[in-house]
């Protein structure tokens, strides 16, 4: 099991992935935001940052590793909270979720597959965004799946009389994004359909009964394939991690085939002819390495040759349809085969072979293998080169109705009419743009890089589909010399965001940004769920902010590059500057920074141990530069141990900043605007209560109408992820309640927010496994239940945003785009307050509305020091009633209108472990 921990370790580190961003509508990337930006890129000092940014973010900190079988048994956990939650406590929500798209972004697919019976019924399935269908050839799609969404392959029985059974396979074993090893999107098996795709359930030969333990095969699969010529057998081969797996009943049980899980290869692939004949690759790290041929699926042949490659990676297998005698392999193998380098100039190593059957079992003298390694793309420009990324994006296909034409697939698509034979007959069609370059590249116009599968048209071979990690794409003529693209990612809502942000300032406002792993950041203006985003800014996109009630946007990408610009009508920018600080360093891959909510000329920036500050973002001139700057730069004289992960700045009262580390830390800065603040550390480090040991602060949300509330989130596995404070960090309660009994068994919290409502608070969670909503905070008895079970589901939520003012609820999902609600009172949530919830102090305010003045009246239950304030729209406090120590019994104090204008506010009475707030309105007379 170590060395399996250590493969999966190393699979996910060498993805840096240099993804491209999806040109849908088609959106000129010309002139977009951060020009100088692959997708989805580290550092040159840390190709793989993405994949050591999320393992940071999850690790268990005692261990340094994520837990074996963690998405399992958070998945259980969510299924089973709902039992943890009495009826007398649970309530039906009332809340109506919006999908807002976007719409036609598409996320990583590697699974799609045409219907034999009817083209026009494509089944497709996104790595975190599940399994979808359409009936119109990709012009839209219905969901079809919620519970593992992850899909790796998929495939048909199309043996006449069973064509409406379908089978797909779950857990990507190779860059599985938001996650850490073990973590996210590994599948729990094989799922089956028995009408036409339209629902699936799971094999249970396939899935596990101990998700605590990596003990089938099947929770990784790299590939499922059928033979549809045994007419006795229903065949079934799945490529696995450690080998090749068959089933002859159709899925009810399965047998090893090539390999075994005890002495395994990392990489697999199988493939099957039309005559029943099977192929299958292992990889060269393991004792049966190479390639094998079967004809009745028990005796499998070694036919790999004496000269190939000695290190191969991950191998795939491309039948010849018209004569299927005939394979290719391409494949990753490091020392061997021909050498190509990315933009950075970093070489890899792919082979291509092509295999001809003559006779026999194939092996020696039954079969001819010819190396067409030379005549890969590798002489080109500097994104026109055949690179597979470490075998992340491969694929080999013959056209079916032309044995010579060839494609191969790895970041870009080639194409071939002479089979690969010379090197003169060969163009690219898709991927990065042809002849682009460092560093303003752009995309093979309409299209996405990082290929994942091709398929053909059954009436029209010169029609292609494609799959990739923009979602899907389709050609009326992949033999064109000058081949164009179209999406099919309308309603195929598989994007992955990690960050959301909407207007706070301007209630009803419909303008939202967002930033998604390997497609930048987006921007839309309605609230139509089919309504086209813009894309604005490439990268990998990263936190983002509205401000001037949109006449500024703030954007960024991978490791801390920031942008400030303008945006005309339809999202596109119009003038921007580059704004981080020169000088900072040791960026997190998704770095925070987080703009004063009272002060829009201020932005607080964590940069690895430190904390800058800008002191005037408005001076800065939008020159159109892209570089960074010092204006008005300066850093906090304090520096941690260890990188500032997360950032929260206050509303009422301003200037208060805290932030926190990827070690436990928390710290409160005063009066933090202004010279060289220093910091008081509110960790709590003992008691009860006490943070995890080396916990990854992942979010600290702060109260709009009161700093002194303050709710931070760890995201590791196994530790208590949640913790509140009323009173600005002098104490603090562990609030994970039933969403973490005891720790390590429930889901990794991401963020939070806490909305003030008209009757209450509403502290919502993202999580791996959904949204959360609570009504209180109280302590280890806080009660969580799940607020979109039906819409968002257990897809991983990284993050949110709120507006106090209207109740905007915004989510962003990793696989399922982005979706709103709108939060206005506390029953919404699903939770039935008890008495002393609803009205702790019996609260009155009368009479309500009012013109000149109005009556609070509140009881105690003992002597306490009591607070009263009232807060406007935006949150922002207007007027302090009172704070002093009352007695226990009625009280009842006046409001005055004074120079209040007429609107809608909230007055907040605290009172020693009590509170409530009450809406009110003043109106002109």
């Amino acid at each position: 099991m170590k060395s399996l921990l250590l493969k999966i370790g190393f699979a996910a580190t060498i993805i840096s992935g240099t993804f491209l961003l999806n040109n849908l509508h088609p959106v000129s990337i010309q002139g977009a935001l951060f020009p100088d930006g692959e997708e989805s890129a580290g550092s040159a000092e840390d190709p793989a940052a993405r994949f050591h940014a999320e393992q940071k973010k999850l690790i268990v900190p005692a261990t340094g590793q994520v837990p074996l079988g963690a998405r399992m048994l958070e998945l259980e956990y969510a299924r089973n909270l709902a039992n943890t939650i009495s009826a007398e406590a649970r309530m039906a929500p009332n809340l109506s979720w919006t999908s807002r798209g976007p719409y036609h972004l598409g996320g990583r697919t590697r699974a799609v597959a045409i219907d034999a019976t009817d083209e026009n019924i494509l089944i497709a399935g996104s790595v975190s965004g599940g399994m979808y269908r359409s009936t119109n050839g990709g012009t839209s799609w219905i969901k079809t799946s919620t519970s593992y969404p992850g899909a790796t392959a998929v495939v048909q029985d199309k043996r006449p009389g069973h064509t409406n059974t379908w089978y797909y396979s779950s857990g990507e074993p190779y860059g599985t994004s938001a996650s850490g090893s073990f973590a996210f999107y590994l599948g729990n098996g094989i799922y089956k359909s028995t009408d036409g795709g339209i629902s699936w359930a799971p094999l249970p030969a396939t899935t596990t009964t101990t998700p605590q333990t990596f003990d089938l095969p099947y929770e990784l699969v790299w590939n499922i394939a059928f033979n549809n010529h045994d007419t006795t057998n229903t065949v079934i081969l799945a490529a696995c991690i450690s080998g090749v797996y068959k089933s002859l009943d159709g899925g009810a049980t399965f047998s090893n085939a090539v390999g075994s899980f005890a002495n395994w290869s990392y990489f697999t692939d199988v493939a099957v002819t039309d005559s029943g004949v099977a192929y299958a690759s292992l990889s060269s790290d393991g004792p049966n390495k190479g390639i094998y041929r079967s004809t009745d699926m028990v005796t499998w042949t070694n036919i790999t040759p004496s000269f190939f490659p000695d290190t191969a990676n991950r191998m795939k297998i491309g039948i010849d349809p018209s004569n299927q005698n005939r394979i290719y392999i391409l494949g990753e193998t490091p020392s061997a085969g021909q050498t190509s380098t990315n933009y950075k100039g970093t070489p890899e190593q792919n082979s291509l072979w092509r295999y001809d059957y003559i006779s026999g079992n194939g092996d020696n003298t039954g079969g001819n293998w010819t190396d067409l390694s030379e005549n890969i793309p590798h002489n080109q420009t500097q994104f026109d080169n055949f690179n597979s990324q470490g075998g992340y994006d491969l694929v080999v296909k013959v056209k079916p109705d032309d044995p010579n034409t060839v494609f191969i697939c790895g970041t870009n698509i080639f194409r071939s009419t002479t089979g690969f034979t010379d090197s003169t007959h060969t163009t690219q069609i898709g991927g990065y743009g042809i002849n682009t370059t460092y560093p303003d590249f752009d995309p093979y116009p309409n299209h996405h890089s990082d290929q994942h599968d091709l398929l053909f048209l059954p009436s029209n071979n010169n029609v292609m589909i494609n799959a990739v990690d923009g979602g899907l794409y389709k050609t009326a003529d992949c033999m064109s010399s000058n081949v164009t693209w179209s999406s099919l990612n309308n309603s195929y809502v598989t994007s992955q965001f990690y960050t959301v942000a909407v207007d706070h300032n301007t209630p009803g406002d419909k303008k939202i940004i967002g930033g998604a792993q390997d497609n930048g950041s987006w921007w839309e203006n309605a609230d139509n769920p089919t309504n086209a985003w813009t894309f604005s800014a490439k990268g990998d996109g990263s936190f983002c902010s509205i401000q001037q009630a949109g006449g500024m946007y703030y954007f960024s990408r991978q490791l801390g590059e920031i942008i400030k610009c303008t945006l005309d009508a339809t999202g596109h920018a119009t003038a921007f500057r580059r704004i981080d600080p020169i000088g900072a360093s040791g960026y997190d891959f998704i770095n925070p920074f987080v703009i004063d909510p009272n002060d829009d000329k201020i932005m607080y920036l964590p940069a690895g141990t430190k904390v800058w500050r800008n002191n005037d973002l408005n001076a800065i001139p939008l020159s159109n530069q892209y570089d960074s700057i010092s204006t008005n730069w300066t850093t906090f004289p304090d520096t941690v141990t260890t990188m500032v992960s997360a950032i929260a700045v206050s509303k009422v009262p301003a200037n208060r900043v805290y932030y926190g580390t990827s070690a436990r830390k928390v710290y409160r800065v005063d009066n933090a605007n202004t010279g060289s603040p220093t910091r008081t550390e509110i960790t709590k480090t003992s008691g009860t209560n006490q943070f995890p040991g080396a916990g990854y602060v992942s979010c600290i949300a702060v109260d709009p109408t009161d700093a002194d509330r303050v709710l931070v989130v760890f995201s590791n596995y196994s530790v208590q992820s949640l913790f509140y404070t009323s009173n600005g960090g002098a104490y603090w309660n562990k609030v994970g309640g039933n969403l973490e009994i005891g720790g390590g068994v429930g889901p990794s919290c991401r963020w939070a927010s806490i909305l003030p409502v008209s009757n209450g608070t509403v502290f919502l969670v993202a999580t791996s496994t959904g949204m959360y909503g609570s009504i209180s905070m109280d302590s280890t008895a806080t009660v969580w239940v799940p607020i979109a079970e039906n819409t968002i589901g257990n897809t991983v939520c990284d993050y949110i945003d709120t507006r106090p003012s209207d109740g905007l609820v915004v989510v962003a999902t990793h696989g399922n785009g982005i979706w709103s609600t709108t939060i206005t009172d506390i029953y919404t949530v699903g939770i039935k307050p008890s008495l002393d919830k609803i009205s702790p102090l019996n609260l009155q305010l009368i009479p309500n509305p009012f013109v000149e003045q109005a009556n609070i009246r509140f009881h105690l239950t003992e002597k306490s020091l009591a607070l009263a304030r009232v807060y406007d729209i935006q949150g922002k406090e207007v007027k302090t009633l009172f704070n002093q120590e009352l007695s226990a019994g009625d009280h009842q104090w006046t409001i005055e209108r004074g120079d209040l204008k007429a609107g809608i506010y909230f007055c907040r009475i605290r009172a020693g472990s009590k509170e409530q707030t009450i809406k009110f309105v003043i109106v002109n007379p």
